[in-house]
């Protein structure tokens, strides 16, 4: 079974690539998965936080992730897309997903109902609770969910204009207009908010 695969597919290599732990991973192999995990949960977590606002919904999603590549390591195949571009596309796709949820909760009748504050103190807020970071970080939120995940993608891993599109699933150039859309508006908020 997948804990005997452990010892077939030999020990998880640290200089590994990524399409070497995910073949090891489909052996059942738990190291190589841990391996991924480590080189990939931080970034991951990160941008659903950046997207989200709330530790929690973060882990969610972040849980979600991993779950899939433990549970379906065939489901990214080499080709056009690098494992790392298919990987983000998943996180896109659990972040509108979460969008979507909270949406329609806000319209059902149960949606008003008053969940509990998340206690632990944002990534952001950790990095020195800088008051403009964290409103930064709120006009960021505010933005429309294609505009704010494209600038989360850009800021975060400094990604090129094609990478955010395949990330988005689409082009470049529309990728770009989403980029500077995205920081037209940030701008403009952010200069009524030192206005007030």
């Amino acid at each position: 079974m997948r804990e005997a695969a452990n010892d077939v597919a030999g020990p998880a290599d640290d200089s590994a690539s990524d399409e070497a732990l995910l073949a090891k991973v489909a052996a059942g192999d738990r190291r190589a998965f841990t391996m991924l995990m480590q080189r990939h949960g931080g970034r991951v977590r990160g941008l659903a936080l950046a997207f989200s606002g709330r530790a929690a919904d973060a882990d969610d999603i972040t849980q979600d992730v991993f779950l899939l590549l433990w549970r379906r390591p065939d489901a990214w195949r080499p080709g056009p897309a690098s494992f790392t571009t298919w990987l983000y596309r998943v996180v896109v796709n659990r972040c509108l997903d979460l969008a979507r949820r909270q949406r329609l909760r806000r319209w059902l009748p149960f949606g008003a109902a008053v969940e509990p504050p998340d206690e632990r103190p944002s990534a952001l807020d950790a990095l020195g609770g800088r008051e403009d970071l964290a409103a930064t970080a709120r006009l960021i939120r505010s933005l429309p969910q294609k505009q704010r995940l494209a600038l989360l993608l850009a800021i975060q891993g400094e990604r090129s204009n094609a990478e955010i599109g395949g990330i988005l699933g689409i082009s470049e150039g529309a990728a770009e207009q989403l980029l500077v859309r995205a920081r037209r508006t940030l701008r403009s908020r952010m200069s009524r908010e030192t206005a007030l």
